[in-house]
């Protein structure tokens, strides 16, 4: 049975459990609704970014690089169509760079097609390009084209390319490479190449 002198002990401790319990979940409301806040802001472009989309208005041309791998692009292109003309340009790499090398990291494979996707991201928040990709499987070097086109799955990197092209709809292609002369170019653009134009 519990005695009257215990009562007080027991209402303090109790009084002091719901007062801690209220004080965190209020701290914890708290924090969600700051979270919940910050997440809704939306982005705010600066005066100098709000001027460049305006100049923009001006020109209505666009352009669209066509290469095979993450590394193929001229940026400097890229960067002088959509900053210098103020073209919509945009960037379609056929592959993720997945198979190539990696001299400064242990990623390989998937990795390194995560690194070079998010490489090219990054590339193009800077030159203000688009960036498209295709599901092309970037396989390792090739010196056939053919090759390249049946490892690739050819209907299916054509239907990509043709999506990006139909959504994108550029007034002029851009290649790097001469697609004239299989197997001494870039074997994998040439086949980017093929894909686009019906070559004899």
């Amino acid at each position: 049975m519990l005695s009257l002198e215990r009562l007080p002990k027991l209402f303090t401790i109790s009084t002091k459990t719901n007062t801690m319990r209220h004080f965190l979940m209020c701290l914890l409301g708290t924090i969600f609704l700051l979270n919940t806040i910050n997440a809704q802001k939306p982005i705010q472009p600066s005066s100098s970014e709000i001027y460049h989309s305006l100049q923009k208005l001006n020109f209505l041309g666009s352009a669209l690089y066509v290469a095979a791998h993450p590394d193929d692009e001229n940026t400097r292109l890229i960067s002088y169509l959509s900053n210098g003309v103020h073209a919509r340009t945009g960037y379609l790499s056929l592959t993720r760079g997945d198979g190539g090398q990696n001299l400064i990291g242990p990623e390989l494979r998937e990795l390194l097609g995560v690194l070079r996707t998010e490489e090219l991201l990054a590339a193009r928040r800077v030159d203000g390009g688009e960036q498209f990709f295709t599901r092309a499987n970037d396989f390792g070097y090739s010196k056939n084209p053919v090759e390249t086109l049946e490892i690739w799955n050819e209907e299916a990197v054509l239907g990509d390319v043709v999506w990006a092209i139909r959504n994108f709809k550029p007034d002029v292609i851009i290649n790097r490479f001469d697609h004239r002369s299989p197997g001494t170019t870039h074997p994998l653009t040439w086949s980017a190449i093929r894909l686009l134009t019906p070559i004899n």
